[in-house]
């Protein structure tokens, strides 16, 4: 009787299954990231307008910013002549959230300081220097605009009053004359145009809003600039209403 010789055995092996290295991973992490810096930078280049304006005074490419009631929303990129020379041509990038303010009636003006003795105007330029205001429209979307040489009208959204004065003439008023009751300064000049009809002047003067209750039917102004003086045997009287009045020109108002 034959033994039969034992099968020799073999020794199972475990193979463990082939990952993938976190380091093939980087790349593909790293297309991710740039892709999204690129959208995130398409999304934030704005939208570009051209302006046009009669002098580029001032203003400078990459710095001269365009604000909106104080917040900048846009930026000068370039600067360069129109094709006829007569008209300056500034590209503005305005940020994309600004998009649906860019519009027929939008108006664009150049804000810089100005000094005299009844206070300083554009002292936020004086700060931080010349910038382009900004005042949304409504009408049809644009990109190419026309600057204004002032700026636009007051828009009375704070509570401030907005009054027109009939005069034959200006006299010695100009923009930001104050308006003083009983020597307190309650308003200022804020604009001044021809009449229509060509026979005087029309004067807008913004009160301030916590000034606005003195301003009733019975209100009177007058001009109150320069220096009225009264000469006689026993002396001169000489009234002032204020040095800012006399350089600069001032209304007086009262109530009766």
């Amino acid at each position: 009787m034959s033994q039969e010789t034992p099968a020799s055995t073999t020794e199972a092996q475990i193979k463990n299954k082939r990952r993938i290295s976190p380091f093939w991973l980087l790349p593909f992490i790293a297309l991710m990231i740039a892709g999204w810096l690129i959208w995130d930078s398409y999304q934030d280049r704005g939208n570009t307008v051209t302006i046009d304006f009669m002098s580029a005074d001032g203003i400078v490419p990459g710095r001269t910013p365009v604000r909106y009631q104080g917040v900048e929303v846009g930026t000068v990129q370039d600067i360069s002549l129109s094709d006829d020379l007569r008209k300056i041509e500034v590209k503005v990038s305005i940020k994309s959230d600004m998009k649906d303010a860019l519009r027929e009636e939008t108006q664009f003006w150049l804000v810089t300081p100005k000094a005299s003795l009844a206070g300083v105007s554009g002292l936020d330029a004086l700060v931080g220097g010349n910038y382009i205001g900004m005042m949304p429209g409504k009408g049809k979307e644009q990109d190419h605009f026309v600057a204004l040489d002032t700026q636009p009208k007051y828009r009375l959204d704070n509570g401030d009053l907005m009054i027109h004065l009939q005069a034959p003439d200006l006299g010695s008023l100009n923009s930001g004359s104050l308006v003083y009751f009983r020597k307190i300064p309650v308003g200022k000049v804020y604009d001044y145009a021809i009449n229509p009809n060509k026979q005087g002047v029309v004067i807008d003067v913004l009160i301030e809003r916590r000034f606005t209750d003195l301003v009733k039917k019975g209100s009177r102004f007058w001009n109150v600039s320069g220096v009225d003086a009264n000469v006689s045997i026993s002396g001169a009287k000489v009234k002032l209403e204020s040095l800012a009045a006399l350089v600069n020109g001032a209304i007086a108002l009262r109530f009766t």
